[in-house]
C-alpha cells in the first residue's frame, strides 16, 4: 500500500510509526513542517508562505492537497490534532486515520471558539481515530469523534531495550553513590504542566528526612537553567543533577539506574516514559490522571499523588525510600502489566488492523483495543 502520513517530523514517536509500516514493505510518505531523514521513508517539506500563522497554515495546505493528489495514497495517517490535524481535515483525503498526542486534545481546543472549532471538526471527519490512552480517547469523543471508530494504540515500548539490567556503572559516572536514594523526573521542561518545580519543592522536603536521597532531571525539551536556579533556592543543588536529552539509546539505562521514578504532570496522555519505567521494573510515583491510573494502582503497581502537592509526592516518595520491599513489588507488578499491555509491536499491530480495515473494508478492526470493549473492561491493572 502507499501510505501518507501528516506528522510532527524529527519526533521519536513519528519515526517509530512510519518506519514500522515501511519495514512491513508499504510505501510511506510523510509530509511534515519539519523535515528530515526518516530510512525507507519519503519525506515531503509542507513549509511554505511567510507572515502570520494563518497565511502560512493556509499556503502549506495548498502545498498538502497538490502532493497528496500526486501521490494518490490509499490511506492518509494524520498525527497530532492540532495543526496537522487541520490539514488532514482540509485535505478531503479519504480514508483518513487520526492519531492524537495529548495537549492537542487536552490543551488546545479549549484555548479558543476557533481552535474548539477546528478540532472538532477534524475529529468529526477522520473515519477512525487512534490514541494512547482511553481518557484521551474519551476526551476526543466528547469534542466530536466516533466512539465506535476510536481504539487505544499505544506508542509501545522495545522490551529489548527496556528491561531490568544492571545500570551502577552510568549510575555512578552521574556523580551518584551506589546507597544513594535516586529519584529520577525525566519529563520535558518546556511546559508547565509537567510541574517540574512540585518535584523540586518535594525533594527539598525528602532530603531533610531522607540523607541518601539524591535527585535527577532530564527534558527532552527546552532550557534546564529556571529549574537548575530553582534547585537552588530550594536547597538541593548539591544533591541533584539536571541532564539534558537522554539519547534513547541511553534511557533505558537512566531509568535502571534510578530508585523512583517521578511523573506527576497536571494534564498528560500515557506517557511513553511511565511505560518505559514500567518496562524496566521501576518502583512509580504518578499523579492521579485518569490516563496515569490506567496503568498505575495505589500500592500495587506504583503510588498515585494528586498533581500540584508537593506534600503528598514527598510523602510517597519517603514511602518507598522506607519500604525496599514495596519498592520491589510495584515494580515487579508494573513490569508484568507493561508486558502484557504495552509492547510496540503488538500495537503497532492494532494500528496495521486499523489501516486494513479501512483501507479493504475488512471486518479486522481491533475490538479489544476500541473504546467500547475499554468502557466495558475493568483497569487493565
Amino acid at each position: 500500500m502507499r501510505l501518507a502520513f501528516l506528522s510532527i517530523g524529527r519526533h521519536i514517536h513519528t519515526e517509530r510509526w512510519i518506519t514500522w509500516f515501511a519495514e512491513r514493505g508499504h510505501d510511506c510518505h510523510l509530509l511534515t513542517v519539519q523535515p528530515g531523514e526518516v530510512p525507507g521513508v519519503t519525506v515531503h517539506d509542507i513549509r511554505a508562505g511567510a507572515g502570520p500563522k494563518p497565511l502560512r497554515y493556509a499556503a502549506s495546505l495548498r502545498v498538502v492537497r497538490r502532493l497528496l493528489a500526486d501521490l494518490r495514497p490509499d490511506l492518509l495517517n494524520t498525527h497530532f490534532l492540532t495543526g496537522y490535524g487541520y490539514w488532514g481535515h482540509f485535505s478531503g483525503l479519504h480514508p483518513n486515520l487520526l492519531t492524537v498526542w495529548g495537549d492537542d486534545v487536552y490543551v488546545t481546543p479549549h484555548e479558543s471558539p476557533l481552535k474548539r472549532w477546528l478540532a472538532s471538526a477534524a475529529l468529526r471527519s477522520c473515519d477512525a481515530l487512534t490514541g494512547d490512552s482511553r481518557d484521551i480517547l474519551e476526551a476526543a469523543v466528547r469534542l466530536g469523534a466516533r466512539p465506535d471508530r476510536a481504539f487505544r494504540v499505544l506508542w509501545g515500548v522495545d522490551f529489548e531495550r527496556f528491561r531490568p539490567q544492571a545500570a551502577g556503572e552510568w549510575r555512578r559516572a552521574q556523580g551518584f553513590a551506589d546507597d544513594d536514594f535516586l529519584v529520577f523526573s525525566p519529563r520535558s521542561f518546556t511546559q508547565p504542566y509537567y510541574n517540574i518545580d512540585v518535584v523540586i519543592e518535594a525533594a527539598a522536603t525528602v532530603m531533610r528526612r531522607e540523607p541518601r536521597a539524591r535527585f535527577l532531571f532530564s527534558g527532552y525539551e527546552g532550557d534546564p537553567a529556571p529549574f537548575w536556579a530553582l534547585a537552588e533556592r530550594a536547597g538541593i543543588g548539591g544533591v541533584t543533577r539536571f541532564l539534558g536529552r537522554i539519547p534513547h539509546d541511553e534511557f533505558a539505562t537512566a531509568l535502571n539506574a534510578s530508585d523512583v521514578f517521578v511523573s506527576v504532570p497536571s494534564v498528560d496522555a500515557t506517557a511513553v516514559s511511565l511505560l518505559e519505567a514500567m518496562s524496566c521494573g521501576r518502583p512509580i510515583v504518578v499523579s492521579s490522571l485518569p490516563s496515569s491510573v490506567e496503568w498505575i494502582r495505589d500500592g500495587e503497581t506504583g503510588l498515585v499523588v494528586p498533581p500540584r502537592r508537593a506534600d503528598d509526592l514527598a510523602g510517597a516518595l519517603l514511602r518507598f525510600a522506607a519500604d525496599p520491599s514495596l519498592r520491589a513489588g510495584c515494580g515487579a507488578a508494573a513490569l508484568a502489566l507493561a508486558r502484557r499491555e504495552a509492547g510496540f509491536a503488538q500495537n503497532m499491530a492494532h494500528a496495521e488492523a486499523i489501516v486494513l480495515s479501512l483501507v479493504h473494508g475488512r471486518a479486522a478492526w481491533p475490538r479489544e483495543v476500541g473504546l467500547p470493549q475499554l468502557r466495558g473492561a475493568a483497569s487493565p491493572t
